[in-house]
């Protein structure tokens, strides 16, 4: 090969030459030549790949891999003809090509050398199992005995089958595999039938009315790797290539683990010899064992018998001596958290949680069967582990033993109490909000695993929520003993917590400090245990025996002198301590005592105390002070709310203290209005008082809302953007920023600003004052919580407020359309165009990101205050007032939807929210969208169905028309920004923008896709905040799902948007989508919701731009790990669209094949590169065989393997790189929210619910069943 041109194999660009080894050789010398220039290289690698297609590359391949005097690189691009011809030409062979290729690739098998290297023996083996996924069990059925055959020769030859028959398993029964999946049942139950034995599972594949056996032997795989696993474990220095292949013996364990029958791991004891390697010295088998035994325990669900076979040996007292000296041996400190003996510990604490979790599903074994105690004190001894990310598996799986009343009532439990006790209460700290600097080796222990600031909050509240359950139901099994235990204990820290405020200093005061921290830890055990009482007076309401009420009447007259005697005696000095007594004390008045007037009169009194009186030369201690007036107050409704017919009973008294607090205090607006409103609730709720006598007192509370609104001066004010912008100050922002050549000045937190911009911001505070948002929204929203609909009181509320809505309602809506036109710097007064970056530098936000801002949250929110004396701190106050408009006109504006019809059947009050509240927000940045966004669904949920036609239409096709828009122009921009990039350009700014991007996105995705959700109304069933919730429960009600989709103006723009979202490159929003996608397109192939031509042109829309859209994305590398769900999205338009359909009979229609509604699906895939009329129509035939209600794997097997050229290579294919998740599944889910029900609580986790693939992603254990059949 002499020439550019030979290297492609073509001379003159004409005639192809033949190939010949030499040309071959040197082409991969040219590659594999770092020196050689790279279109030398690329057409070399041209040449490469035209022989992979070509008739000589059987040949080539056969010789090429078989010679050992070749270089293994040549060997191996040998190999990898023959893997292209088995992957890609197969189908184009004759049937006695394909036995020579399999016959040539069997030779090769048997053929190995202890000296070929590791890379070329598992390329081998992955011919091995090609071919075995393709045609084995169906017509080649002598596997398992050329297996067996090669596992009685060398030590090799056991190391290549045990490769093939790993493999075999993760791609027949765990991966994604296309061909396994295709080949379906048949190849599932034939390597069932291998890896058992006889006496487990006849096993036999039928073909026809010949009945193929396909096991060697009578023993099974199982029996032969445990074997072979017993001797290697009996060998005094199980190293080198002996250790390598029992490593891989453990492997197989570990895979087929998850799927084999339970009765084949008894019996061929391959439990017992996974075990056998817990005893090794060497953390290489050790971890082995450990994962082949989660594989087994981590299956959802044991029968009993499985459980007394699998796990009682586990349980029992020598089997835990061995694994508490492996768990003793493992236990390292922070500074050796790289070492294998740590990720050992985190692997043993699964795997008690497993066994603890198939354990506590039945009663407890007899104690005659064997001693528990030894198990339960080592869960204990996990648990104590002072990483929590070692100890919150167990943590849980005594929660769960603790939930069950058997385990509960059980001795050895009751043995275990006090220690778990003390674990559980010294673990109640909140880790997340530790300062700055602070040594704390538990933390060190998450924060080197957990990286990302929101999963690492998430994963401290589950573990403190898990630790609070703990505690709840030790309180609740031993009623008296533990609350005694801990409301003695709690008297002991809280001691120390008041010792320590003697050092407390105002001038030096801290927001974050262990004493507060370490007090809340100690309220935390005081509620959790207050729940334990409160759980047991529930579950023992009726039916109480004698000795149950004795027994809790002394345990409440107790616990309640002990809080009147804690209250009465903590005098806290700290007002975030002072806070957190309040929240415990109320809380208790309102669950556990929640009937006890008295106590609540005390805990009132302690309320009202607890203010404090405070000069402001100490800033941060007085802005704790305020949030502590802020939170009491809040609590002071809270505790009204529940007892408002004993308050009511000294209203006037309770009204002359607020006047006197509000006197001594100095009181502020907000306050003022806040001890206000806890009056109202008073009255409100107070159902002994004459209904006539409490409206007439209610409206006295409203009457100055009300000619609030009406005054002439607020019309003044509202009449135009311009008006407003003048009566609030904002014309005076621009000329004040120019004056001082602010956009000059490089950093505006260093810059102090003058006189003239406090009297900017006290104008702009005197100027909100004067509107009367707050006021009315904070007065508006606890009149109409939990409201009953239909009740009394809710006819009284929605009469007191409907005089008042028309008024308020279009200035509230001129509010809200003024301030989102204030995100537009053009709009504002007094700002030419060269002022206008200025102003969009005054509107831009700060906020704190984890893993992009830099220093942490505290870090940051210290910077902010730092700042309010600067020009930085008064851009903030001048947006944070638009901020605050917008957020009080979008609480003002959901929260009206609690009045039901008197609200929703307004005239023009749909289109007026939609011209005024949704059309003006392109200004918007994506946060403030998101705000936006975020508003609407208490306005959609509250609309009755009757009024959705009215109320819903004009809103949702704006607002749809809107995201559709904001989000692909966003997209569009940031997709310019990341390939523009300018030197020196910030990218923790882009990488921040790209972040708030991907949740705006999510949250517009997730409310769409909760629309569409035909589980939605059960869903919104159990929340509580819903007033006009009745219809939700109604028989044969209209759905949300079922009005958008018969509204064809909605239904345009939920289309477009739909479309547009499966494209955005934001993997968690695309997720959603396409399952959303997925169950709305078969809905439109029968006239369900609409018919005729409309129905047409959606299925014509559906079958070009969002199958196009499918297409590409399958195609775009970004969405390599989505492939499959665009692969379903495509076959299910196909399917639904464009292939006959079986159509059941019904009443009036008998059964019928239905014919393709349009060719148009064909026609787009057809267009596509490399596509022939033959394959695609083979592709339907396969796709109509198989029908709508098939497994979804199998759809999308489909279509990948006929988009196999088109679709983007994932990144694991590249290299056959084992993609799957190398951190602990079970640390995964104690890092999400969710879990426990704590959601919402930041921005950026996944929601929970069936994704795309519906519910047969994973295992997939079809042909298992055959086993329990059998």
């Amino acid at each position: 090969m002499t020439d550019a041109a030979n290297v492609n194999g073509v001379t003159n660009g004409a005639h192809p030459l033949s190939y010949d080894t030499s040309n071959i050789l040197e082409a991969l010398q040219v590659i594999h030549n770092p020196t050689t220039k790279n279109d030398v290289r690329r057409e070399a690698s041209d040449y490469l790949e035209n022989l992979k297609t070509s008739p000589e590359a059987p040949q080539y391949g056969f010789s090429l891999s078989t010679d050992l005097s070749h270089p293994p690189m040549v060997r191996h691009f040998g190999l990898s003809l023959l893997s292209h011809i088995i992957r890609h030409e197969g189908h184009n062979l004759t049937e006695q090509q394909n036995d020579q290729l399999r016959d040539c690739i069997l030779d090769i098998g048997r053929s190995i050398l202890p000296s070929d290297l590791p890379f070329i023996r598992n390329k081998i083996a992955e011919l091995w199992i090609e071919l075995a996924k393709r045609s084995w069990a169906l017509d080649w059925f002598d596997l398992d005995g050329r297996l067996v055959q090669l596992w009685s020769q060398e030590l090799v030859h056991k190391d290549f089958v045990l490769t093939v028959l790993e493999n075999l398993s993760e791609d027949i029964f765990v991966r994604d595999d296309n061909i396994a999946i295709l080949r379906g049942r048949d190849l599932n139950s034939a390597l069932v039938e291998i890896f058992t034995s006889k006496s487990n599972y006849a096993g036999g594949i039928k073909i026809g009315d010949t009945v193929h056996q396909v096991r060697c032997g009578d023993e099974g795989w199982l029996t032969r790797i445990r074997q072979f696993l017993d001797e290697c474990a009996k060998t005094p220095s199980l190293d080198g290539a002996l250790k390598d292949t029992a490593l891989k013996g453990l492997a197989t364990f570990r895979t087929v683990f998850i799927w084999v029958m339970t009765p084949s791991i008894v019996n061929s004891m391959s439990l017992a010899v996974t075990c056998n390697f817990l005893t090794k010295a060497d953390p290489d088998l050790v971890m082995a064992a450990v994962d082949a035994l989660l594989s087994l325990y981590g299956r959802t669900r044991l029968e009993q018998v499985e459980v007394q076979a699998l796990v009682y040996p586990l349980i029992q007292p020598d089997s835990i001596a061995t694994l508490r000296q492996l768990y003793t041996w493992s236990i390292v400190s922070f500074d050796d958290i790289d070492s294998s003996k740590y990720v050992i510990s985190k692997k043993l604490s699964e795997l008690m949680s497993f066994l603890t979790d198939h354990t506590c599903q039945y009663a407890p074994p007899d104690a005659s069967t064997f001693d528990l105690s030894p198990f339960l004190h080592f869960l204990i001894a996990i648990a104590e582990h002072e990483s929590l990310i070692v100890s919150i598996p167990v943590i849980h799986s005594w929660v769960k033993l603790l939930e069950v009343q058997a385990w509960r009532k059980a001795g050895v439990v009751s043995q275990c109490i006090g220690p778990l006790l003390q674990l559980a209460s010294q673990r109640l700290i909140q880790y997340d909000q530790l300062p700055e600097g602070a040594e704390d080796t538990v933390v060190a222990f998450v924060n080197d695993e957990i990286e990302l600031f929101p999963e690492r909050q998430g994963f401290y509240l589950n573990y403190r929520r898990l630790c609070s359950a703990v505690i709840e139901w030790i309180c609740y099994a031993q009623l008296e003993e533990a609350m005694q235990a801990v409301m003695t204990r709690v008297d002991e820290l809280l001691d120390e917590v008041q010792a320590s405020e003697q050092q407390l200093d105002l001038a030096r005061y801290e927001r974050v400090s262990m004493n507060v921290l370490r007090a809340d830890a100690y309220f935390a055990m005081v509620d959790a245990a207050f729940k334990g009482l409160d759980r047991w007076q529930t579950r023992h309401r009726e039916g109480r025996t004698p000795e149950q009420e004795q027994l809790v009447l002394k345990v409440r007259e107790a616990s309640k002198a002990w809080m009147l005697d804690m209250l009465k005696r903590r005098d806290f000095k700290d007002p975030q301590i002072r806070q957190r007594q309040i929240k415990t004390a109320v809380e208790v008045s309102n669950r556990a005592l929640q009937k006890d007037t008295g106590f609540a009169f005390s805990v009132l009194e302690h309320i009202l105390s607890s203010f404090i009186i405070t000069q402001q030369q100490h800033s941060i201690y007085a802005e704790a002070v305020s949030e502590l007036h802020s939170y009491a107050t809040g609590e002071l409704r809270r505790l009204a709310v529940q007892h408002a017919d004993y308050f009511v009973t000294f209203y006037d008294q309770l009204e002359s203290r607020f006047t006197d607090l509000i006197n001594q205090l100095g009181a502020d607006e907000r306050l003022q209005i806040d001890l206000k409103s806890t009056l109202f609730s008073v009255i409100q709720r107070a159902g002994a008082v004459d209904y006539a006598q409490r409206q007439a007192k209610l409206e006295g509370f409203l009457q100055p809302i009300a000619a609030a609104w009406a005054d002439d001066s607020l019309q003044a004010t509202l009449q135009s953007v311009e008006s407003f912008a003048h009566s609030q100050a904002f014309d005076r922002v621009g000329p004040y920023l120019a004056s001082i050549q602010a956009a000059n000045i490089e950093d505006w937190s260093q810059t102090s600003y003058d006189d003239r911009a406090v009297q900017i911001q006290q104008e702009m505070l005197t100027a909100f004052s004067k509107l009367p948002l707050r006021e009315t929204r904070v007065l508006l929203s606890i009149s109409t919580d939990r409201l009953e609909q239909g009740s009394a009181l809710h006819k009284m509320i929605c009469d007191l407020w409907s005089p008042i809505i028309p008024n308020m309602l279009s200035h509230v809506l001129r509010l809200t359309s003024y301030n989102h036109q204030l995100h537009d710097p053009a709009s504002w007064p007094n700002v030419p165009p060269e002022l206008q970056g200025v102003i969009r530098r005054v509107l831009r936000d700060r906020y704190w990101q984890s893993g992009i801002s830099t220093g942490s949250m505290n870090d940051f929110h210290s910077k902010v205050k730092s700042t309010k004396s600067t020009l930085e701190g008064f851009a903030s106050s001048v947006r944070g007032r638009i901020r605050n408009n917008l957020e009080q006109c979008y609480s003002i504006l959901h929260t009206l939807g609690r009045l039901g019809p008197t609200f929703y059947s307004l005239q023009q009050l749909p289109e007026m929210i939609a011209e005024a509240a949704i059309k003006t927000t392109a200004p918007l940045s994506p946060h403030h969208f998101t705000v936006m966004i975020q508003m609407l669904p208490k306005l959609i949920d509250e609309c009755p169905p009757e009024t959705r036609q009215h109320f819903l239409t004009p809103i949702l096709s704006a607002l749809l028309e809107q995201m559709d828009t904001k989000l692909s122009n966003e997209w569009v921009k940031m997709d310019e920004r990341k390939q523009t990039k300018q030197e020196g350009e910030n990218l923790s700014e882009e990488m921040r923008d790209d972040s708030v991007l991907r949740q705006t996105t999510y949250k517009a995705v997730n409310l769409v896709a909760h629309w569409l959700n035909p589980k939605r109304e059960q869903q919104l069933i159990t929340k509580k905040s819903i007033v006009n919730g009745n219809y939700l429960t109604q028989e044969h009600q209209r759905t949300m799902r079922e009005f958008l989709l018969s509204n064809v103006r909605i239904l345009d723009r939920l289309l477009l948007f739909v479309t547009h979202a499966l494209a955005y490159k934001d993997t968690r929003s695309c997720y959603t989508m396409l399952g959303a996608v997925q169950r709305m397109v078969p809905d439109f192939a029968f006239d369900q919701y609409i018919s005729g031509q409309e129905a047409t042109a959606v299925r014509e829309f559906i079958s070009t731009d969002m199958l196009k859209t499918a297409i590409t994305c399958l195609n775009d590398g970004y969405f390599a790990d989505q492939q499959q769900y665009y692969a379903q999205l495509i076959a299910t338009i196909w399917l639904s669209y464009g292939l006959p359909v079986h159509v059941s009979a019904t009443e009036t229609v008998p059964a019928h094949e239905r014919p393709p509604l349009t060719s148009t699906p064909r026609d787009v895939i057809l267009s596509l590169p490399g596509m022939s009329d033959d394959k695609v129509d083979k592709t339907a035939a396969q796709l109509v065989q198989e029908g709508l209600g098939a497994r979804s794997k199998k759809l999308r097997a489909i279509i990948l393997a006929l988009l196999e050229g088109v679709r983007g290579v994932r990144v694991s294919e590249l290299g056959k790189i084992d993609m799957r998740q190398q951190q602990s599944k079970i640390l995964e889910k104690y890092k999400q929210r969710e879990l426990l029900g704590m959601q919402g609580v930041e921005d950026g986790l996944l929601q929970g619910g069936a994704g795309p693939g519906g519910p047969d992603d994973g295992v997939d254990f079809s042909g298992v069943a055959d086993m329990f059949a059998s």
